[in-house]
């Protein structure tokens, strides 16, 4: 069951620029690899991780629209969180060069 599997982080890959999709992130669970998980972070809030998504154009309305490709159970998905934005907070430190506190993420 994934739920138990232990959670490795594989990849971050930070972005640059002040918008709110701030990383992706590869993770494993148990023989499981998943790409494109988000890390997003909005000024003023918490940084908080949104599995993959894919997006269309809507051809009535020519909107964009978004549907997650994963559904996950609470507990998987806070364990995911957790892991990816501790990866997330390492990869900031090391590209500053410098530990952030308080952390950025939280």
């Amino acid at each position: 069951m994934l739920s138990c599997d232990p959670i490795q982080v594989l990849e971050i890959r930070l972005l640059n620029g002040n918008k709110a999709l701030r990383a992706f992130a590869d993770i494993q669970v148990g023989n499981w690899t998943i790409h494109d998980f988000r890390v997003i972070k909005q000024n003023g809030q918490k940084a908080f991780v949104s599995p993959p998504q894919t997006s269309w154009k809507d051809p009535r309305t020519g909107e964009i629209r978004y549907r997650g490709i994963l559904t996950l159970p609470p507990e998987l998905k806070q364990k995911i969180e957790i892991a990816v934005l501790s990866a997330f907070q390492e990869e900031l430190e090391k590209k500053h060069g410098k530990t952030l506190h308080p952390p950025s993420i939280i």
